[in-house]
């Protein structure tokens, strides 16, 4: 019998929703907006997931989205009055429900490690924070991060919808770990990791202690995989069978556009380098000028515009500060001969000083 399980449906289902209410949240297109009501259209269950989401989500008007597009039929004259009442008392139910869904929850959390826990957690544009799980988990999040946390009895699942995390997990045999990104899971097998989300297709995952497995997200190891990958010399034959790939301490996987590329050695310099995010410091060895300019954006509104073609080329070496953007421009000024100009509040154009 073999120990590796697709998602059940109910999971699938939930990460639709998941998908859906994210997608509201940063705004739907005319074409996005018919493809969700065909989807919640298919099943009373996919309708229910959405709206079970949309009351964990902390933005009201997603909810308030959610019941535009899917509003009740209205009542006939003959029993407005009567509808009207059904309607309030529906939804004090449905308030009481959820008030003793989440106590319960909670009161469930104090009695048993193993309780249920659903979560979404945040940072803005600029905005780095840290959070302790449940289950001691440490999840530390970079600038514009959005997770979404959903434990049970047997398994700790995350989505991670955009940004970049830091995971730091607590051991417990009897639940994997797994975060997914785009078109790929990262199990942890006992281990501190970096995820990178992109976009969808584009990852990359720096593991710092111990080892993280990389599969596809519809391939979910049980617990008694979990433990004997977690504790066995040599899993090739398991890690085949499974097509996935095995990321240890001190290595970095790069997975561009769904495939994942050889795995790095890192130096202590590269992954000081590349986790330099963790202590709100940007750390640059070389990289062209253009790369540079867009890892900086990520901590900030600020949009560079390179007016001459060699700017992108030129190379960049030192430490910021993230989000610091006037000691970039005075570094760059100094450095490299790069003059810039501030066009409104978020633009900046860079030029080369000898063009000037």
């Amino acid at each position: 019998m073999s120990n590796v399980h697709p998602f059940t449906s109910h999971d699938m289902i939930q990460a639709q929703a998941s998908r859906w209410i994210s997608a509201i949240d940063r705004g739907l297109s005319d074409e996005e907006v018919k493809q969700l009501q065909v989807w919640a259209s298919q099943s009373r269950a996919h309708q229910d997931a959405l709206f079970e989401l949309a009351q964990l989500w902390d933005e009201m008007s997603v909810l308030n989205e959610l019941s535009s597009l899917f509003p009740h039929k209205a009542p006939t004259k003959q029993s407005t009055s009567f509808g009207m009442a059904t309607a309030a008392s529906f939804l004090v139910v449905m308030l009481l429900g959820c008030i003793i869904l989440i106590y319960s929850s909670y009161w469930h959390s104090a009695e048993n490690d193993h309780a249920k826990f659903t979560k979404i957690y945040r940072t803005k544009v600029g905005e780095q924070a840290t959070f302790v799980l449940p289950d001691s988990t440490i999840v530390q999040l970079n600038t514009n991060t959005n997770l979404e946390v959903a434990y049970t009895g047997n398994r700790r699942q995350l989505i991670l919808n955009r940004g970049e995390g830091r995971f730091n997990v607590a051991k417990d045999a009897s639940r994997p770990f797994t975060v997914i990104a785009g078109d790929k899971s990262f199990t942890a097998l006992g281990t501190v990791f970096n995820v990178q989300r992109n976009t969808a297709s584009d990852l990359e995952l720096v593991v710092t202690e111990g080892k993280v497995m990389i599969a596809d997200p519809s391939t979910q190891v049980d617990a008694t995989d979990f433990n004997r990958l977690k504790d066995a010399t040599d899993t090739s034959n398991d890690i085949k069978k499974l097509k996935a790939n095995v990321v240890v301490s001190g290595e970095k996987a790069l997975i561009k556009h769904s495939k994942t590329e050889p795995i790095k050695q890192l130096s202590a310099d590269d992954v000081q380098r590349d986790l330099a995010w963790q202590h709100g410091m940007l750390i640059f060895n070389g990289e062209p000028l253009s790369d540079a300019l867009q890892e900086v954006s990520r901590y900030t509104a600020t949009r560079f515009e390179l007016l001459d073609p060699e700017l992108s080329t030129l190379k960049v070496a030192g430490v910021f500060k993230a989000g610091d953007i006037k000691g970039l421009l005075d570094s760059l000024a100094a450095n490299l001969a790069v003059e810039h100009q501030r066009l409104g509040e978020h633009r900046v154009t860079l030029t080369l000083a000898t063009k000037s």
